[in-house]
C-alpha cells in the first residue's frame, strides 16, 4: 500500500486551512511522514510592509514566520511540524516547495464561502490542476478518520492507483471503500456528447450491460484488494447519463467522508478534472477529495 513520505499542508491562517493541517499531521503520524506548513506571502503586501515600516523583507519573513509558527503550535498538531514562509504566486510557491521538499502529498482546505459552501477556493482549484504531487482536499465538515471512502474506476492504471490509496486509508481509519464505476451505454453516450444532457434520464435500461461492468469491475478490483485486510470492498456499478452526478448521488445517499479518483483516465471519467466536469466534481462533493496524480506526472516533476 502507499505510505506517504513527506505532507505540504498550506497555510494561510483561516479555519479551513487549520483544519487541513490537522488532517495532514494525522496522516503524517498514520505513515511516519515529516510535515511542513508553508505559508505564501503576496509580493505586493511584502513590498507595501517593508515601505510602511521601514524594514526589510528578511525581517518581514522572519516575523512570519513565528506567526506561522505560533498558528501551528495553536492547532495542537504535536511536535515535529516544520514551517516555511515563502513570497510570490501562491500556486507557483506551493508548487516550488513540493519539488523543494520533494513531496509527495499537498494538503489544503476548501475554503467554501457561504453563499457556495461546497466550492473549493480558487487556489485549490489550481492546485488540483498543476500539483506535481498527490492533493487531498479537506473539507471543514468532514475530516478525517474517514470511515466510508468511495474511490472512483474507470479501469485506467491511475484509477488503479486511486483504489490502492484508498484502501490504505480505509485501513488506516478502519473505514470501507465503495469502489464505484458509472456505466453510460451507447446511446447515453450519444445522448450526452459533450456533457450536456440532462443527468434525470431514464436509468436501468441495460440490465445486462450493467452485468458485464460488474464482472469486470470485480476482476479488475482482485489483485488490488489482496491485501486489504479487514476492509469491507464493495463494487458498484451504476448506469447514468451524467458522471459527475453519478458520484455526488452516491456520496450524499452513502454519507462518504472522502472521494478518491484519478487526474488522468480513460472511457466515463476521462476529462476528471482536467476539465468543466472535473471542475464540476470538485466543486460540488460534500466532502474531502483526494486527487490522485498518474505517476508520469510525479516523475516527470522530481
Amino acid at each position: 500500500m502507499k505510505r506517504f513520505h513527506h505532507i505540504i499542508a498550506a497555510i494561510d491562517f483561516t479555519p479551513s486551512c487549520r483544519a487541513a493541517l490537522k488532517e495532514a499531521a494525522r496522516r503524517a503520524s498514520l505513515d511516519g511522514a515529516k510535515v511542513t506548513a508553508v505559508h505564501v506571502m503576496d509580493e505586493f503586501l511584502v513590498h507595501e510592509l517593508k515601505r510602511a515600516l521601514s524594514t526589510t523583507a528578511d525581517a518581514i519573513r522572519e516575523d512570519w514566520t513565528k506567526r506561522l509558527q505560533q498558528f501551528v503550535d495553536e492547532s495542537d498538531v504535536g511536535a515535529g511540524c516544520f514551517v516555511e514562509v515563502r513570497a510570490g504566486s501562491p500556486v507557483h510557491e506551493l508548487m516550488e516547495a513540493c519539488h523543494a521538499h520533494k513531496a509527495d502529498l499537498l494538503v489544503m482546505g476548501a475554503k467554501g464561502s457561504r453563499a457556495a459552501p461546497h466550492r473549493i477556493g480558487a487556489v485549490a482549484a489550481k492546485a488540483i490542476r498543476s500539483a506535481p504531487v498527490d492533493v487531498l482536499i479537506v473539507r471543514n465538515e468532514a475530516q478525517g478518520p474517514y470511515k466510508k471512502v468511495l474511490a472512483c474506476v474507470d479501469f485506467s492504471e491511475n484509477s488503479a492507483k486511486a483504489v490502492q490509496f484508498a484502501l490504505h486509508m480505509a485501513q488506516q481509519d478502519h473505514g470501507s471503500v465503495d469502489c464505484l464505476h458509472v456505466f453510460q451505454s451507447a446511446l447515453l453516450l450519444a445522448v450526452d456528447f459533450g456533457g450536456f444532457a440532462p443527468a434525470a434520464l431514464p436509468q436501468g435500461r441495460d440490465a445486462e450491460g450493467i452485468q458485464r461492468w460488474k464482472t469486470e469491475l470485480e476482476t479488475f478490483l482482485e489483485p488490488l484488494t489482496r491485501k486489504a485486510g479487514d476492509v469491507q470492498v464493495t463494487p458498484v456499478v451504476t448506469e447514468m447519463v451524467n458522471v459527475r452526478e453519478a458520484i455526488l448521488d452516491h456520496v450524499i445517499q452513502n454519507h462518504c467522508d472522502l472521494v478518491v479518483l484519478g487526474t488522468r483516465g480513460k472511457t466515463n471519467l476521462r476529462t476528471l478534472l482536467i476539465g468543466t466536469t472535473a471542475e464540476r466534481i470538485v466543486q460540488h462533493i460534500p466532502c474531502s477529495i483526494l486527487a490522485v496524480k498518474p505517476d508520469e506526472v510525479i516523475e516527470g516533476a522530481v
